[in-house]
């Protein structure tokens, strides 16, 4: 027995019509990829001239607010208020404190000069001798970071012996 089989018929029609529809798919991509391309580079550019204006701008308001700093004279009470806002800060309290807590026999306070503005104080000793004098100002410093206390002048004229101790706080 001998059997003839029809011969196979390809499907052309159907993969034609494939073929047109993957091509007018790649061809839609390619200009919505272009077309996008296009938008990046557009906004691209857009935000490069932004960051150079904003820039300019930038420099521009600098410029002026140091001209403007420049030109500004300080109030006429800034002096003052300066030298009150130093006087408030200064501690008065911690001064006297340091001066109350240390004792030495032959070492007598005559006077306290606050000075707020140059923050720091001086202060007029009697002393009886040297070596009180100086233990006087081991103690005062006894305790602090940096050495607060420093003899500014020691005289004797006769049996009166003057000091003046300075602190700067």
């Amino acid at each position: 027995m001998k059997v003839d089989f029809a011969p196979a018929r390809r499907p052309i029609a159907a993969l034609v019509a494939w073929a047109v529809i993957c091509a007018l798919l790649t061809v839609g991509l390619g200009i919505g990829a272009w077309r996008a391309w296009d938008r990046r580079q557009v906004s691209a550019a857009q935000a490069a001239a932004d960051a150079e204006q904003i820039t300019r701008l930038q420099a521009t308001l600098r410029a002026r607010a140091d001209q403007a700093a420049a030109a500004a004279a300080p109030p006429s009470y800034a002096r003052d208020a300066l030298t009150v806002a130093r006087t408030a800060v200064f501690p008065t309290q911690a001064v006297l404190r340091s001066l109350e807590t240390v004792a030495v026999d032959g070492v007598r306070v005559t006077a306290i000069e606050l000075n707020a503005v140059r923050g720091g104080a001086d202060v007029s000793l009697e002393f009886d001798d040297y070596k009180a004098l100086l233990a006087y100002l081991e103690l005062l410093n006894e305790g602090e970071s940096m050495q607060r206390w420093t003899l500014v002048r020691a005289e004797a004229a006769g049996m009166r012996r003057q000091a003046v101790i300075r602190s700067v706080w």
